[in-house]
């Protein structure tokens, strides 16, 4: 019955939108769009440069009716929801809940690197400060007292059992943490541009782990005069934090949802419901005052405070919402897992993030989201499942002679699951090569690297070419 009323749904909002799109002529202005594309790219470029002239068209003429992209958009969401309804591999679904969660942490970084152009190469730290939020309270890691609570409630309980925050209540509440801790990091890069801000937060990347580390049982730590007050066990040092609290379960009118057991789905209507809130929040912040500061920010930091406009606040803001993001990603992967470490936030994690960011388009939320979902795909079961393959038909055949056999050894044993760290960084030199702007750019970052004409192609080309040749 639930996988008929999705399917009920979508084809109505397929009837809809393909009635909506020819009653304002999209079929023939489409079509005119694409005719000259084909045209006009000859010279420009090749096939890569006529696909992406063709989307770019498909986005221009579907964004000149709001009806066509809301329906567009309400199609997709309809979709996103029934696919764990459809899909019967508790695996699979499992996937997409930690690809929601990259989706959510990448979003967040969008705000930083991509309104407000700050290259942030620590973001893993406020992901770590979420998670470790969560684990800190809620779950059995603090005893306070001897016998039995001393606050207990609906939202809190305090006791001998540990500190358990109801989740719903912990989501404000680890955002407003990692926010803290976003403009405590951010203060310190204030007078600092490019390269020197991203040295300076893969530094503070570097660090939150380490001291997570550092603060368990034999922390050897000692405050107070004459070192006479110990630190106590904070984090549990190297150790996990284990028993973290689920969410409670949810029973509203047709919605039973139970988080105690091992199916995925709860958790993937939980994830979709959280990302859908963050896209409205995040879209609404780049339409607002504030999020035209960061665009001025990111164009020209001088001309926007000529402008009037307040860097630091800006920047602080930019840091404290993307930190605050994170948080919510932490709150969310800690509690699926049930447990947390400090070596589940290393660097790496920062790197696949921005990935994600760079390969969907800086500044685009449904480039962002696109990037999110290949990448976090590509580091959880696509590489592994091509590693898999690959090794079966390479023992096919590595007993053969010669070079062929050779080929067929290596390829027996190509660890590609591991090589994750070189797949990222060949996906990002290729990005920059063939597409800076991103799978889906932003519509000012695709106007910045799209010739107005066709003059001002063949001009670009043969600015290039003297570049590269040397003729000057």
């Amino acid at each position: 019955m639930t996988r008929l009323v999705f399917l009920v749904l979508a084809l109505v909002i397929a009837v809809v939108w393909v009635a909506r799109a020819v009653q304002v002529g999209v079929n023939r202005r489409l079509a005119g769009r694409l005719a000259a594309v084909w045209r006009t790219t000859g010279s420009a470029g090749g096939l890569l440069h006529k696909l992406a002239g063709s989307l770019r068209a498909v986005r221009e003429v579907l964004g000149e009716d709001p009806w066509l992209s809301r329906l567009l958009l309400l199609l997709v969401l309809d979709v996103a929801v029934a696919y764990p309804v459809f899909d019967s591999s508790d695996v699979r679904v499992g996937t997409a809940d930690q690809a929601e969660v990259f989706v959510l942490l990448a979003l967040g970084l969008n705000i930083v690197v991509g309104f407000a152009g700050l290259l942030d190469l620590g973001y893993a730290a406020f992901f770590a400060i979420g998670a470790y939020t969560a684990a800190l309270l809620a779950s059995t890691h603090f005893s306070v007292g001897k016998h039995g609570s001393i606050v207990s409630n609906l939202l809190l309980s305090v006791g001998n059992g540990g500190i358990h925050f109801n989740f719903f209540a912990l989501i404000p509440l680890a955002a407003l943490v990692a926010a803290f801790f976003g403009i405590l990091f951010g203060a310190p890069t204030l007078r600092l541009r490019g390269d020197y801000l991203a040295i300076v937060t893969l530094g503070f990347g570097e660090i939150v782990p380490k001291v997570v580390s550092n603060l368990g049982a034999s922390n050897s730590l000692f405050l107070g005069r004459g070192n006479t007050l110990p630190v106590p066990n904070i984090t549990n040092g190297v150790n996990n934090i284990v028993g973290i609290d689920k969410p409670p379960d949810v029973h509203i009118g047709p919605i039973h949802w139970t988080f105690q057991t091992n199916d995925p789905r709860p958790w993937y209507f939980l994830g979709v419901i959280i990302i859908v809130i963050s896209i409205v929040m995040i879209t609404r912040l780049r339409g607002s005052r504030l999020g035209r500061c960061w665009v001025a920010i990111r164009e020209d930091e001088i001309a926007a405070a000529h402008a009037g406009v307040n860097i630091t606040g800006a920047r602080l803001t930019a840091f404290a919402l993307g930190a605050a993001f994170s948080g919510f990603g932490g709150l969310l992967y800690a509690t699926q897992l049930g447990t947390v470490s400090y070596d589940l936030f290393t660097f790496s994690v920062s790197v696949t993030i921005l990935v994600m960011v760079i390969l969907g388009g800086i500044g685009s939320v449904p480039g962002v989201i696109i990037g999110g979902i290949i990448v976090s795909y590509l580091n959880q079961s696509w590489l592994t499942t091509l590693s898999a393959w690959l090794n079966t038909q390479g023992g096919s055949f590595d007993h053969a002679w010669g070079p062929i056999g050779a080929l067929g050894a290596w390829l027996h044993t190509v660890p590609l699951a591991t090589a994750k760290p070189m797949i990222f960084g060949i996906i990002l030199v290729l990005m920059m090569l063939l597409r800076p702007q991103g799978l889906i750019p932003e519509r000012r970052r695709a106007r910045e690297f799209r010739p107005e004409t066709e003059q001002e192609a063949q001009e670009e080309l043969e600015e290039l070419y003297t570049l590269r040749t040397g003729e000057i």
